[in-house]
């Protein structure tokens, strides 16, 4: 191993690794409009988001699942049913929340996309499989999800590491955006086809 590189659980580069909770367990219903609620099936295979199955919740049960709140950059997780789909967040999905099948991870000693990186590259993948907990439904707990070891570079490596990958990472979320957009144009123009018939 280079000099100066080393290995970092990764709870220990993170300001927070949590998850959230179903609002029918305060007695809470979900909404037709409002605070989008990402569950683990709208999240894509290739790590984008499926925005017609978010869910919403109103103001008042976001208030009271404020810890699960999804903040951009965050790298939401899914640690329940199908195991191990992510992505990284960005504005057009905020303001979020999560429930406890999708673990929220919020870096600040790794950048987020070095993070969202080693994940597309399946860093992860044999560590999580190893230590998935079978019972009825496979999951993954938040302190399995912290303590995979991450290879960080010193901080030039990181630095030269950046430089590579930042403009991969922002050309996939311009074609997930340009995907996103042809796809409502698409519902557009059936609407239109449908109405004039």
């Amino acid at each position: 191993m280079p000099n100066g590189w080393h290995y970092e659980l990764l709870g220990n580069l993170c300001d927070c690794v949590t998850k959230g909770t179903t609002p029918t367990t305060l007695g809470k219903d979900f909404a037709d409009t409002g605070i989008n609620f990402i569950k683990g099936e709208s999240i894509n295979d290739d790590h984008s988001f499926n925005k017609t199955l978010f869910a919403h919740i109103d103001d008042e049960t976001d208030e009271l699942l404020k810890r699960s709140r999804i903040y951009v950059n965050d790298i939401v997780f899914t640690i329940a049913g199908t195991l191990g789909k992510f992505a990284l967040v960005d504005s057009s999905v905020i303001p979020a929340n999560t429930n406890q099948a999708v673990a929220i991870i919020r870096t600040s000693k790794i950048m987020p996309a070095m993070l969202y990186s080693y994940f597309i590259g399946e860093w992860q993948v044999e560590f999580y499989k190893r230590n998935t907990q079978q019972a009825v439904q496979a999951n993954l707990s938040l302190g399995t999800i912290k303590d995979l070891p991450i290879l960080l570079p010193d901080s030039k490596g990181q630095d030269h590491y950046m430089q590579l990958v930042t403009p991969l990472i922002v050309g996939m979320q311009n074609n997930f955006s340009e995907i996103e957009r042809l796809y409502e144009l698409q519902n557009q123009l059936l609407a239109r086809l449908s109405s004039s018939r």
